[in-house]
């Protein structure tokens, strides 16, 4: 980049410093962001951008100040900075300074009053920063930290003397050692919580001050590429790290809120393996039902849910056992969660028009056998994968439906016809996830009074339907309490229940009938199919988790 390649180059020090102190701040960051695009440099308004304790360990102050030049975030050997003119030869000698050191340097264009902030800022916080981050060694690793990790209160704490880059490794360590799928930043009006969900269930771990989450946040949007400067826009982004020599994608989603941006961070490990059926919690029925679905040659299978109901998981275990040498599996995911051996999987990027419906007809050239869509989000899509599992080929996916039977009125609502959706449609399985009582310190409890109602009231039902379905009503049943071992949750793991619709005959009549949802789980009770909360309750019977959890997952009416 020079002089000679803009045609009418913005002036920058010669009387823009006068002229932006005559006009209002918002006037002077357009100004600037118009400069930024005549010179090709990315733009930044370091108002918007908390000051980076690293700045302290970058440069002196009186280079700042002679080449107007302000490190705003660094990673690794990677630092970007913001200048108010790059063509300034105290700028130019500042950034050679810094590439002679081993820094990648990215320049921003800051407009004047950014750069005076930055430098006020920094001369106010110098004293108090400075002692502090000398005695930080810049190369400590992960590692040290996996072993400071004791008690996750002192975070804030140990936060507050650390780097950015350092401080959010410091915290998705945390949540490795607790087994955390999510993280939740959470700003409030006066700080920002952060919440770990553990087995399912959300946790208020700590809080920070706004100060260190400003410093936390820009380097979630770093890490993630996100948009430094937009801060009022919904924004999606990954980045990755390594913990105990495994690689960790965190998949990133921002929005706005009042007091600042809430982060949730979904934590996939690349070393995940596909599960056994019987590893998730598919028993009896249910078992014999999932085992007969990995032998079909045609036809979809849905997988159904809400989010975090486990619904990639299962389809994980179902492509784990029906790939073969014999056939081709592809896979179209977003993103892709679990690498499995002989099967081809592709990641949608729709920043890149790379949709779920392209790629699933992108896949379909491709001569499968058996096509794994991570979800089906639209008419189109839906259309589209009815076909396929019309012309031979077997399709799993997932939907968001309360239950299995309301999956089938829900595609008809979508707009999916009956006389497609009958003869397409195979099985349909839908589940929660509960959380499995501790090994280590759960008890059993005599059955309460009421509890044996329940379990009565379940029976006779099942019996009127299918006497087959019916089971006994436990003596026992297990009870949480709370150990070293389980965190003191009382609950160790996590394990489906689930229900399974498989199409038989006389449903695929019923659907290209319009029976409504009674009819069909009318029959299909009477073919062999238990709730999720029948499914449940067999599974406190036998010792798998507690009635709490059952009920706190399922809604479905005995």
């Amino acid at each position: 980049m020079n002089q000679e390649e803009n045609t009418n180059p913005i002036p920058f020090k010669q009387d823009s410093k006068t002229y932006q102190k005559n006009i209002n701040r918002e006037f002077q960051e357009s100004a600037t962001l118009k400069r930024a695009q005549s010179f090709d440099i990315p733009y930044i308004n370091l108002s918007k951008t908390p000051l980076n304790p690293d700045f302290f360990k970058i440069i002196e102050l009186e280079t700042a100040r002679s080449g107007r030049i302000i490190p705003f975030l660094k990673q690794s050997q990677k630092v970007l900075v913001a200048v108010e003119d790059p063509q300034h030869q105290n700028t130019i000698h500042a950034i050679d300074g810094l590439h002679k050191r081993g820094f990648e340097v990215i320049v921003h264009l800051a407009s004047t009053a950014s750069i005076d902030e930055a430098l006020s800022t920094y001369d106010r916080q110098k004293k108090y920063y400075a002692p502090k981050i000398i005695e930080q060694v810049e190369t400590e690793s992960i590692k040290t930290y996996e072993n400071e990790i004791k008690d996750l209160k002192s975070i804030p704490e140990k936060l507050a003397t650390t780097t950015q880059e350092e401080g959010l490794n410091l915290i998705d360590i945390a949540a490795m050692k607790t087994g955390a799928s999510d993280i939740h930043y959470e700003p409030q009006e006066k700080d920002t919580i952060v919440r770990f969900r553990i087995d399912g269930v959300l946790h208020e771990v700590f809080r920070i001050s706004h100060k260190i989450y400003g410093l936390i946040s820009s380097q979630i949007k770093y890490s993630s590429k996100m948009k430094l400067n937009i801060n009022n826009v919904p924004q999606d982004g990954r980045y990755t790290f390594v913990f105990n020599k495994i690689k960790i994608a965190v998949r990133v989603s921002a929005i706005p809120t009042p007091y600042g941006e809430s982060f949730v961070c979904r934590y996939l490990s690349s070393d995940r393996k596909a599960l056994t059926f019987e590893e998730l919690g598919f028993i009896g029925l249910q078992l014999s039902k999932l085992q007969a679905v990995t032998k079909i040659s045609r036809g979809m299978v849905l997988v159904t849910g809400p989010t975090g109901s486990g619904k990639s998981t299962t389809l994980y275990s179902l492509l784990n056992i029906m790939k073969s040498t014999e056939n081709k599996v592809i896979t179209l995911e977003d993103p892709v969660e679990y690498y499995i051996d002989q099967v081809t999987q592709s990641q949608i990027d729709e920043n890149d028009g790379y949709t779920f419906l392209s790629g699933l007809r992108s896949i379909l050239r491709q001569d499968p056998d058996i096509i794994m869509l991570g979800e089906i989000r639209d008419l189109p899509t839906a259309d589209t994968a009815l076909q396929a599992a019309l012309t031979g080929h077997v399709l799993l996916s997932t939907l968001h439906t309360n239950s299995a039977v309301e999956t089938l009125p829900r595609l008809i609502n979508m707009g999916i016809k009956s006389f497609m959706l009958a003869p397409a449609m195979h099985t349909v399985i839908g589940q929660r996830l509960v959380r499995k009582v501790c090994q280590f310190c759960s008890t059993k409890i005599s059955t309460p009074s009421e509890v044996k109602e329940e379990y009565d009231k379940m029976n006779q039902s099942l019996k009127a339907i299918n006497p087959t379905l019916a089971f006994e009503t436990p003596a026992e049943i297990p009870q949480a309490h709370g150990c070293e071992k389980c965190s003191h949750t009382g609950y160790s793991g996590r394990l489906v229940v689930a229900e399974v619709l498989v199409i038989s005959e006389k449903i695929r009549r019923l659907i290209m009938e319009g029976a409504g949802s009674i009819d069909i789980i009318t029959v299909a009770r009477q073919e062999g199919m238990t709730t999720m909360r029948e499914d449940g309750y067999r599974k406190v019977a036998i010792g798998m988790t507690t009635l709490e959890e059952v009920h706190r997952v399922t809604n479905i009416t005995i």
